[in-house]
């Protein structure tokens, strides 16, 4: 029998009884759908983990001072109890602890200070002008090694070096964002911006920013940093606020900490200090260097944190969401499986006088085992066609609930979905087809 014959029989007889061929395509679809999206979703998790793993975001290292300072006694009761107080103010970061935590940790870990404040900055030809806009901008004071902890490459110029750190030459380093706002499509090398960072009463009697401040000369324009979903989820803005600060690693401007206004002297307080790695393979092992060094030195004086720490806690939620979804799909698929091998028997049982005739009249073993498969293998299609599109919505459904986690079904999804709807219908067709090609037309002949 040619296959679009066996095609045509299946579906009269699957028009034949409406109903139960409805229930089992609604079955199908059901499994089909969760199955897509729950595809889809360990396929958004897994390419997030993996853009995750190449940014910057997770090879960075925040060291910051604690509360104030801790030191540890012991108790007069029998055992012993450990008592941990705080006494004294917050340890105060220096350059000097830049050097001296750079020098106890391997060459490819990168160490950095790191200030981070949000001024107004305009370009100097504009700053006596009327109609000139400033703009707030997120400006990061550090050392030399930001950009090589960056992985920074340049589309202009260059970074600043650590003899512009050492005299505080007043060079900034713009992020690529920030130099297209700036500059637009004209060079930004050389270009003069005005830290303003003082106000004064205005002619109108309003608080007004002053024209004067820092000057400071662009030395390099960053291509634009490999950063992850975070990056953009802090600051990827797509408008053109100036009111709106960017703070992503493209949209904010690099100065030498010794040259930002209130810097003075051979050794500045920091706010922070960063370390990264220089691949993403030794993130782990750099946070474990970073770690003993600082309990080595500083006696649980500072803290080191990670975001790759808070990562963890939500890739663990999104797994116990994954398992529930897994528990999900598998139901659904174990409803539609029940339902196509029942209704299926139940044919099969109705049909078994019809199929003894054929097989009197010269239909084989074969004829009557693929004819049964094709009826199921087409409804098992059908529910397929129905479960993809229901499968969108129901991955939608998901991204609201993860909140923030949009899921995409992606070709992984789709071939998932088709070849659950596929395999539910073959698997569980076959016992019905083998049952019915087993019918002794003689037996069958002479029941009712």
């Amino acid at each position: 029998m040619r296959f679009t014959d066996l095609v045509s029989t299946a579906v009269r007889r699957c028009r034949a009884r409406p109903l139960e061929s409805i229930l089992i395509v609604l079955g199908i679809a059901l499994g089909v759908a969760v199955v897509a999206a729950f595809a889809g979703l360990i396929g958004t998790v897994g390419a997030r983990n993996r853009a995750f793993a190449e940014s910057l975001e997770a090879r960075e290292i925040t060291i910051r001072p604690e509360s104030g300072r801790r030191s540890v006694g012991f108790s007069a009761d029998v055992p012993a109890v450990a008592v941990t107080r705080t006494d004294g103010p917050p340890y105060s970061l220096t350059l000097n602890d830049v050097e001296r935590i750079k020098s106890r940790v391997s060459p490819d870990v990168k160490v950095y200070a790191y200030n981070d404040s949000f001024t107004q900055m305009t370009l100097q030809s504009q700053a006596s002008a009327a109609d000139g806009a400033s703009r707030l901008v997120q400006v990061i004071a550090a050392t030399e090694d930001i950009f090589l902890a960056y992985g920074a490459e340049f589309r202009e110029g260059m970074g600043f070096s650590g003899s512009d750190v050492a005299s505080g030459n007043r060079c900034i380093v713009l992020g690529s964002r920030l130099a297209s706002r700036l500059f637009g499509d004209e060079p930004a090398l050389g270009g003069k911006l005005v830290w303003q960072d003082e106000w004064h009463t205005g002619p109108t009697g309003e608080l007004e920013l002053s024209p004067a401040g820092p000057v400071y000369t662009v030395i390099g324009v960053m291509e634009p940093v490999r950063s992850s979903f975070l990056t953009e989820m802090q600051g990827g803005t797509e408008d053109d606020d100036p009111s709106s600060p960017d703070f992503s690693a493209d949209g904010g401007a690099y100065v030498p900490i010794t040259s930002a206004p209130g810097m003075d002297g051979p050794n500045p307080r920091v706010d922070e200090i960063h370390a990264a790695s220089l691949s993403s393979r030794g993130a782990a092992q750099a946070i474990d260097q970073i770690r003993q060094v600082v309990e080595a030195e500083y006696q649980e004086r500072l803290r080191v944190s990670s975001v790759m720490d808070y990562m963890k806690e939500s890739m663990k939620e999104l797994r116990s969401l994954a398992a529930g979804i897994l528990v999900l799909a598998s139901a659904g698929l174990v409803i539609a499986s029940i339902n196509v091998l029942n209704l299926m028997l139940a044919r099969v049982l109705r049909r078994t006088r019809a199929i003894g005739i054929s097989a009197a009249l010269g239909a084989g073993q074969r004829d009557v085992f693929r004819e049964t498969l094709a009826e199921s293998l087409v409804l098992g299609v059908c529910g397929g066609m129905l479960g993809l599109p229901l499968s969108f919505g129901l991955a939608k459904l998901m991204s609201r609930i993860t909140q923030g986690t949009t899921v995409s079904l992606g070709l992984a999804g789709v071939l998932a979905g088709a070849a659950s709807c596929i395999a539910a219908s073959v698997l569980f067709g076959l016992y019905p087809a083998y049952l019915a090609a087993r019918v002794v037309p003689a037996d069958a002949l002479r029941g009712d």
